[in-house]
């Protein structure tokens, strides 16, 4: 017999992983299970498909190149349609992914935006483009549509390697 978080609502999809994202860190929630389970279509609805952007930590070096070299983008940016070829790629390249999102802190929220940082843990197996396992901090910053909450800016700062 098991515990019940009654806290959470119940979930919504057919495989009872994802909650409703009615609240910010819901959002998250489902991100990280999309993530880690390679479930593209459900990772895209945590994305404000409108104005999504995922921001690069501009202390790696190497990032730039590889953004110009493999993407034709000059930029430490990207949007929704490049984050979304991105985690295509790494869904069908990794055997297995672990996305872990813990101590997230809101920095901002009023009633249709919010801004929470997360620590982050971030391991692909086997090791994509050069890097297997990153730690650091993300800052969500999500916008409210309707009932539901969205990823409407993604700044990732990585720890030391």
């Amino acid at each position: 017999m098991g515990c019940e978080n009654v806290f959470l609502p119940k979930t919504y999809d057919e495989g009872g992983k994802y909650y409703p994202p009615v609240k910010p860190e819901y959002v998250v929630k489902n991100l990280e299970v999309a993530y880690t389970s390679k479930d593209l279509e459900a990772y895209g609805r945590c994305l404000d498909r409108d104005s999504f952007v995922f921001y690069f930590d501009p202390s790696q070096s190497d990032i730039r190149d590889i953004l110009r070299d493999k993407w034709g983008i000059d930029s430490l940016a990207w949007g929704y349609n490049e984050e979304i070829l991105s985690a295509q790629q790494i869904f069908s390249y990794a055997d297995e992914i672990v996305l872990n999102l813990t101590n997230g802190a809101p920095l901002q929220e009023d009633s249709n935006r919010a801004t929470w940082i997360w620590d982050y843990y971030l391991r692909i197996d086997p090791p994509y483009e050069g890097g297997g396992e990153a730690t650091g901090r993300s800052v969500f910053t999500f916008v409210k549509k309707g009932e539901y909450w969205y990823i409407r800016i993604w700044q990732d700062f990585r720890s030391g390697q």
